[in-house]
C-alpha cells in the first residue's frame, strides 16, 4: 500500500494539512481520532463563503503481530500512513483547483457537511447503488 513504511511523523502531516487549509483562507481546523477513523474537519472558501469540510481515512489495525510491541507499532505505522495519505491528497486536491483543471468546488463535494451533520459522500453512498441504473450502454450515447 501507498507510505506504508513512511517515517513521517503524524504531526508533521497534520501541520502540512493545516498550512494548505490556511494558506487558502481557511480555518477552524479540527483533527479528530475517532478509531477505526483518522481524519480532520475545517472550514474552507468556496466562492467566498465558508463551508465546512470533513475528511477521514480508516485505520487497518493488524491482529497478525505477535506481541504487544509488535501491534502497538503497526498501529503507530498504520497511523503515519493514514495522515500521510490524507495529507497528499488534501494537496492534490488543491492542486488541481488552484491550476485551473479543475474546479474545487467539485473536487470538495464529498466531503462538504451538510445541515445533518453528515458528509454529501455519507448522504449519498449508501444509497448510490439503488439510484443509480448500471447500464453500460447509457453511459456511450
Amino acid at each position: 500500500m501507498a507510505y506504508d513504511n513512511t517515517s513521517v511523523a503524524v504531526s508533521k502531516s497534520q501541520e502540512g494539512i493545516r498550512k494548505l487549509i490556511m494558506a487558502r483562507k481557511g480555518s477552524k481546523i479540527a483533527f479528530i481520532s475517532d478509531p477505526p477513523k483518522e481524519g480532520f474537519q475545517a472550514e474552507v472558501m468556496i466562492d467566498a463563503l465558508p463551508y465546512a469540510i470533513r475528511i477521514f481515512g480508516t485505520v487497518e489495525v493488524d491482529g497478525s503481530s505477535r506481541t504487544q510491541k509488535q501491534r502497538e507499532s503497526r498501529l503507530e505505522q498504520e497511523h503515519r500512513r493514514i495522515w500521510r495519505v490524507l495529507f497528499y491528497h488534501l494537496k492534490s486536491v488543491f492542486e488541481a483547483a488552484d491550476s485551473g483543471v479543475m474546479e474545487f468546488r467539485e473536487l470538495m463535494l464529498p466531503y462538504i457537511v451538510t445541515k445533518s451533520g453528515l458528509t454529501v459522500a455519507e448522504c449519498i453512498v449508501p444509497q448510490l447503488e439503488k439510484n443509480i441504473q448500471l447500464n453500460p450502454a447509457r453511459l456511450l450515447g
